[in-house]
């Protein structure tokens, strides 16, 4: 089977979407226009506790996200200000 040329694939195909990761990247940025609990960024983007919270932790490593308070076990995070 041979692939067709860049050029040549047609527009709207799979590869000019952006991967699911990215995706849920861009969501939880918007969200955190202002402070959000975890709970309500992994119900948003429909990911595990565990799922979420590594988003969260790379997001913070490069400066766009950063826990903003902790409520008992609750974890509120905001945007980062890189």
């Amino acid at each position: 089977m041979t692939r067709a040329a860049p050029s040549q694939t047609p527009r709207g195909s799979r590869h000019d979407r952006p991967a699911p990761a990215e995706l849920r990247r861009r969501v939880v940025l918007r969200a955190l226009e202002k402070p959000r609990t975890q709970a309500e960024l992994r119900d948003m983007v429909g990911l595990s506790n565990s799922g979420i919270l590594q988003l969260l932790r790379r997001l913070e490593r490069d400066g766009l996200a950063r826990p903003a308070e902790r409520i008992g076990r609750t974890r509120v995070w905001e945007k980062g200000r890189g």
